[in-house]
């Protein structure tokens, strides 16, 4: 069944094609000619769930969005996704393309993966967009940005184990988590996103992430930033901004009020004109901390 995002990917001509970085093989969707804008997407989703920056095209963009190892259309590894791995990825790909100032969005779990991948290696890269994410999702003392405070490593384990024995059934309470209003179009085009996804290569990557801490890498970064959350997501506290733009010498926190997890999906005008201003002109040099309508 063709979702809302296949329809606005199909309208902007885009093109779908599965590409070799090293030794796998991922399925890379694109759309329009000009600046790259490269998107990585969240756990179980895939990259065609940034139908909404298609708009961007014709501003002199080229949306590319790649479906990270067993999600979307991109077979499972041998080997089980970590950070490193993913970010080596799309490092890949943006040397395969040979791009240069790259403009690169993580969503969720992909804000990992951008904020891993720039901190390591940022030659390529002109600007960053991470949505809705907190730099360490696992609990730990004194750190109040966890997914949830608590998660212990017994919890993880049971977390993991109820998405290898029943996806369908995980997926439906993740989905009713990410948007702040019910839309049943948007959870179509989720859903079938996250049907596509392998379980057991989107539980590994789900175990990757609650190892991973990001906060070492956020100070390594310094090409402009913003770090956009939504002011009624139900996954992460909207004060994380803060602590990114405390740690990443270059970085603004912005807060759409009227949104969950979803920022880019759910308030895409307010999002892509963050996004549009930032890859011309850099960061929004006002205060750390913005708190913006997205009506």
């Amino acid at each position: 069944m063709q979702t809302a995002f296949d329809r606005a990917w199909a309208v902007r001509n885009g093109r779908h094609e599965a590409m070799m970085c090293g030794s796998d093989t991922i399925m890379v969707h694109r759309a329009g000619t000009g600046r790259p804008l490269v998107c990585i997407h969240g756990w179980a989703m895939g990259g065609l769930s940034f139908a909404a920056q298609l708009d961007l095209v014709d501003q002199g963009f080229e949306v590319i969005a790649p479906d990270l190892p067993g999600f979307g259309e991109s077979p499972a590894t041998e080997v089980p996704p970590t950070m490193d791995m993913m970010a080596d990825l799309i490092r890949e790909l943006i040397s395969n393309l040979d791009l240069s100032e790259v403009t690169l969005v993580g969503w969720s779990m992909g804000a990992s993966v951008a904020w891993h991948l720039a901190a390591t290696s940022s030659e390529r890269l002109k600007a960053l967009v991470s949505i809705d994410m907190s730099p360490r999702v696992a609990p730990q003392e004194g750190w109040e940005f966890a997914l949830s405070t608590s998660m212990t490593r017994e919890t993880i384990e049971f977390a993991v184990k109820a998405m290898r024995n029943d996806w369908a059934n995980y997926c439906d309470l993740f989905l009713d988590r990410i948007l702040a209003e019910p839309n049943a179009e948007i959870r179509m085009a989720l859903a079938g996103l996250a049907a596509q996804a392998d379980p057991i290569a989107a539980s590994q990557a789900w175990h990757a992430l609650m190892q991973f801490d990001a906060r070492a890498d956020l100070t390594q970064i310094h090409v402009p930033a913003l770090a956009i959350h939504g002011g009624r997501s139900v996954l992460y506290a909207q004060t994380v901004g803060e602590e990114i733009a405390r740690l990443m010498p270059n970085c603004r926190a912005v807060v759409l009020d009227d949104v969950g997890h979803a920022p880019h999906i759910e308030a895409p005008v307010a999002f892509n004109a963050y996004l549009l201003n930032l890859a011309k002109q850099g960061p929004p040099a006002r205060t750390p901390f913005q708190h913006i309508s997205a009506q």
